[in-house]
């Protein structure tokens, strides 16, 4: 097998030797087929002095916006970081229930704790002993068929 449009000397091994290069046929001259200008629409581009640009918008309104509202965020951010938390409940004002001043303030305050005894361990002392309700018994039923019936 082999190409008459190889030169050289056939090749060795697994990988053919590449084709050499051939120099591109000349483009044709006038517009390509597809182009706005040979479909016959208007250009893509405005031509010079001849066609007239839209103006465009002026930014500056829009910047402005852009700036005041970076420097709002970033105040926020540096107050939050800032302030320190204590301070930010001094502002705001709190209803609290009023206490007459005769009455006396509490001196002991019970806590409950509940806790769960693994296996082998004591309730501490003075300590009130829920024993844990026992599981209801499953019932499980199995039913089995004779060992020569087919299914």
């Amino acid at each position: 097998m082999t190409d008459p449009r190889r030169e050289g000397p056939p090749a060795t091994g697994d990988h053919p030797r590449p084709l050499p290069l051939r120099p591109l046929p000349p483009r044709p001259a006038g517009p390509r087929p597809g182009t706005a200008a040979a479909v016959g629409e208007r250009p893509l581009r405005a031509e010079g002095a001849t066609g007239a640009r839209k103006p465009r918008p002026d930014p500056g309104p829009l910047r402005v916006a852009f700036g005041l509202t970076g420097m709002a965020a970033a105040t926020a951010l540096l107050t939050a970081f800032l302030v320190p938390s204590g301070s930010a409940d001094a502002g705001v004002s709190t209803t609290s229930q009023v206490v007459p001043a005769d009455a006396p303030a509490p001196s002991v305050i019970h806590v409950r704790r509940v806790v769960q005894l693994l296996p082998g361990q004591t309730a501490p002392p003075n300590a009130v002993v829920k024993q844990a309700p026992a599981p209801k018994p499953r019932v499980v039923v199995v039913t089995t068929r004779q060992s020569g019936a087919k299914p």
